[in-house]
């Protein structure tokens, strides 16, 4: 049978190492318009859900108004397992890809692997290791989100939304594949959370500018190249 497989962003306009990084500019979009465009390639989901908060709201819609399919769920600012819990609900999925606002580089390749791995092994929680940090998602099953919702108080957990799964893997079954050869690469970062994030991440879509779609192998090469360069101007100083 098939599944309701719905992937959820997380995202609010009051971070606090880097407020409304969500909506700041990156090769002429909203950081958060490259997130869509890019799960939107998923050949597995039903439909994107921004899961974010009242005062966010009206600043995340503008944003994403080129992008109608988004469906919104306005739910807590602390309780995010909550809100995920609630939005889920709200939309009858049956395995969640959390996404968050911050990974404008987020790979659906991978993705869409991770779910393949999911559904084959029958896994509660599935998410990629060695990928570069900001690529990647996590795919759960609605039960195992509704049982740590159950059965955790405890802040940490409510804010991160997976850690108390994570943490009680004799009940869960959590599957961690690793990443192998080009794409194993733990040390990169395209997340962004400070301005020195989002410059790095505004250097690679200015690299690759005109090209339609950025892929793992691209961002690799972009910072083997870069490094390359580094190590040159360096010599040469």
């Amino acid at each position: 049978m098939k599944k309701a497989i719905d992937i959820i962003i997380q995202a609010r306009m009051d971070s606090e190492r880097l407020p409304q990084k969500v909506v700041m500019p990156v090769a002429g979009k909203p950081l958060l318009a490259h997130i869509v465009e890019r799960l939107s390639l998923s050949q597995y989901a039903r439909r994107i859900i921004l899961a974010t908060t009242e005062d966010s709201e009206a600043a995340i819609r503008d944003a994403l108004a080129p992008y109608p399919q988004v469906r919104f769920y306005i739910g807590s600012k602390q309780n995010v397992l909550e809100r995920y819990v609630l939005a889920a609900r709200e939309n009858q999925s049956e395995i969640i890809v959390r996404a968050t606002g911050d990974n404008p580089l987020v790979c659906p390749e991978f993705l869409d692997k991770a779910i393949d791995i999911h559904l084959g092994n029958e896994a509660d929680l599935t998410h990629f290791i060695g990928i570069p940090l900001g690529t990647g998602v996590e795919v759960i099953n609605r039960n195992a989100l509704e049982s740590a919702y159950r059965c955790t108080r405890t802040p940490y957990d409510l804010e991160h939304v997976t850690p108390f799964i994570y943490k009680n893997r004799d009940s869960f079954k959590v599957l961690e594949p690793v990443s192998t050869g080009l794409f194993y690469a733990p040390d990169l970062r395209v997340t962004v959370d400070t301005m020195e994030d989002i410059r790095r991440v505004r250097g690679v879509f200015d690299y690759y500018a005109g090209k339609e779609f950025i892929r793992m192998e691209d961002i690799v090469d972009y910072f083997a190249i870069a490094e390359k360069e580094e190590v040159m101007h360096a010599a040469l100083a």
